[in-house]
């Protein structure tokens, strides 16, 4: 960029000088930047038309380089550095100059890079100082072309960033628009069915991590398709498996329609990273590692999208070793004390409703961790009998139908349909056919049927409401997984709060705790979720790891009476780890949770009997 520029430049800012304001200058920053010969175009962003967007958009051949926020001129970058906007700017853009016309900060992923004075103020005089420093600053800025992605970590961080700006556009579009505006009605669909208590700060944050989540699948979707078209905004949905009619009907709604238009840009750009990467060596990668894939893809991308949420929504992958020990300790039971010689693979009917005997719920499914190790373990079974050439018939009319799990969170739901319907695939299932995967978004612990008057909102109703026929009628034999451990439940139904008052007695009198508060602990309503549950089928195995409070607390007497008379076996196995209780290994060394918390976890496999007929 020769100094010449940097001339014609400042005498158009020093023109400009007594107009005072930051948006007097647009033009001459813009023609510093624009070249077209290299096809370099730096888009003046008009207030209102994107909503979170830095002040210029720099593009070259209609493909985004980076963001420049301009200042007024008499401006202290180091006192903007501190403000909140330009810490979300950092957060939300990967490549990005701040500046007060004279002075270029240059900042990639958030981090300083290069910093440099083109000119100093002498009262009304401006004086050119380092012209070749902005030079190669700037230049370096239109060069940069973003990490190469290479692997499913660098993928999930750099999704992290552009989900921060979606989230950052939604957060200010919210504050433009009027409160019956289109992002206003999404939020009251998802209050009025999932989340009474949301938000417009989480509201921006689950709908910026589900749209991420749901460009992700469906660029997984557009990869194992060889003719597919160019991946685009419009055409994401049409990659979106039919087994997650939900999130095709979302993508459908919004997301390919400019619906929402103030906030496409960020979206775009999502597409822009999603569409350049080799997606088919993304997911070769994901083979090659012994665990869970793409639920650390998922861990990778919260802890640095937010580790905080992470933190306050109990979201924890559970290790593969005791998720293979519930799931082959549920299997070993069915087949020795029910007479099921396939366990989890057993398509028994029972002989009353004919329907499959051995149904299974992960009611608190997060990514999906628990039923993909069912699916294994499954797969495996049919194997050992020499069935494993009959994947494809067999998950259709005998697997399909009676593996279910619930959640509440966008993104885990997201993953868990993306991972799952990979995992089927792999194993030779063929999608040919509409029949949904059983993963529901849905708040467990809420029974009432939903409805709502706002269009995105029956959606999320038509969702719940089908995942809660199943709650209500399905002959659960199975309940497993790891629910969430939250002293300060946001779970307050009706209905759960009445199931849990059987936990606040013994022996019918009651418990007369002065602080019962850990009773109303997300994870003892999921216990309690899943021993009504049982008791609702008549029989069956209640398998969770979970918070170990109740094991020896004296608050939980109740709880353990109540289960002690609901089932007939019960097996603990206490993992310890309670760093606050300062636990020591019998050999004196440090106690380590297999999660990383403080508080000691437990796995506990409860079995009931059916009944012998009298």
């Amino acid at each position: 960029m020769p100094t010449i520029s940097f001339d014609a430049y400042l005498k158009s800012i020093q023109k400009n000088l007594q107009k005072g304001s930051e948006r007097s200058h647009y033009p001459a920053l813009k023609n510093l930047i624009d070249d077209r010969d290299r096809g370099i175009d730096a888009v003046i962003e008009e207030t209102g038309n994107k909503a979170g967007v830095p002040d210029f958009t720099v593009n070259r051949r209609e493909l985004l380089v980076g963001y420049i926020e301009a200042k007024d001129i008499d401006l202290d970058l180091d006192q903007v550095e501190k403000t909140e906007q330009l810490q979300r700017y950092r957060e939300a853009f990967p490549n990005l100059i701040l500046t007060n016309y004279l002075e270029f900060r240059w900042y990639v992923n958030g981090q300083p890079r290069l910093k440099e004075v083109l000119a100093e103020k002498n009262e009304q005089k401006l004086t050119l100082k380092s012209p070749d420093q902005v030079a190669a600053l700037l230049e370096q800025f239109l060069n940069y072309s973003g990490e190469i992605i290479s692997s499913p970590g660098q993928l999930a961080e750099q999704m992290a960033r552009l989900t921060k700006a979606i989230r950052l556009a939604v957060t200010t579009a919210m504050e433009l628009e009027k409160k019956d505006g289109e992002l206003h009605q999404l939020k009251q669909g998802f209050s009025e069915v999932l989340l009474p208590d949301l938000n417009d700060s989480d509201f921006a944050d689950m709908y910026a991590q589900t749209i991420s989540y749901g460009l992700f699948a469906a660029r997984v979707g557009h990869t194992q398709n060889p003719t597919a078209d160019k991946f685009t905004r419009r055409t994401a949905g049409t990659y979106i498996p039919a087994t997650n009619p939900f999130l095709k009907r979302l993508f459908n709604t919004i997301v390919e329609t400019d619906a929402l238009s103030q906030i496409d840009w960020a979206i775009d750009d999502l597409v822009q990273v999603l569409s350049q990467v080799d997606m088919g060596s993304i997911l070769e990668n994901f083979g090659q590692q012994q665990e869970d894939p793409v639920v650390h893809f998922y861990e990778t991308f919260l802890a640095a999208y937010n580790a905080k949420l992470r933190k306050s929504r109990g979201v924890y992958y559970t290790p593969e070793p005791v998720v293979s020990f519930i799931v082959r300790s549920v299997d070993a039971i069915l087949k020795e004390d029910f007479d099921l010689p396939l366990g989890l693979a057993d398509t028994a009917k029972d002989s009353k409703t004919q329907k499959p005997r051995v149904q299974i719920l992960d009611p608190a499914t997060g990514t999906g961790t628990f039923l993909y190790e069912v699916i294994k373990q499954i797969y495996r079974n049919l194997a050992d009998i020499g069935m494993a050439s009959q994947w494809d018939s067999y998950v259709r009319e005998n697997l399909l139908n009676r593996l279910f799990g619930f959640e509440l969170l966008m993104a885990p739901y997201a993953i868990a349909h993306l991972k799952l319907g990979l995992q089927l695939q792999e194993l030779g299932y063929k999608f040919t056919h509409k029949q949904r995967l059983g993963i529901y978004l849905t708040n467990t612990l809420d029974e009432a049927m939903k409805k709502s008057d706002i269009l995105f909102g029956q959606f999320v109703a038509q969702e719940a409401n089908e995942a809660s026929s199943i709650k209500r009628d399905a002959p659960v034999m199975v309940v497993l997984g790891n629910p969430p451990y939250a002293g300060h439940s946001a779970n307050k139904s009706e209905w759960i709060a009445g199931l849990i008052k059987d936990y606040y007695f013994v022996d019918g009198k009651p418990l007369d705790e002065k602080n019962p508060k850990w009773l109303q602990d997300d994870y003892v309503k999921f216990i309690r979720f899943g021993q009504w549950r049982i008791d609702q089928t008549g029989s069956g195995i209640l398998a969770f790891i979970t918070n170990h409070g109740y094991l020896d607390n004296p608050t939980f007497r109740g709880m353990r009476q109540s289960l002690a008379k609901t089932f007939d076996k019960i097996y603990l196995l206490d993992l310890h780890g309670n760093s606050k209780k300062k636990e020591v290994a019998p050999d004196g060394s440090q106690d380590k949770n297999v999660f990383d918390i403080q508080q000691g976890v437990a796995v506990a496999i409860m079995v009931k009997y059916p009944k012998s007929p009298s």
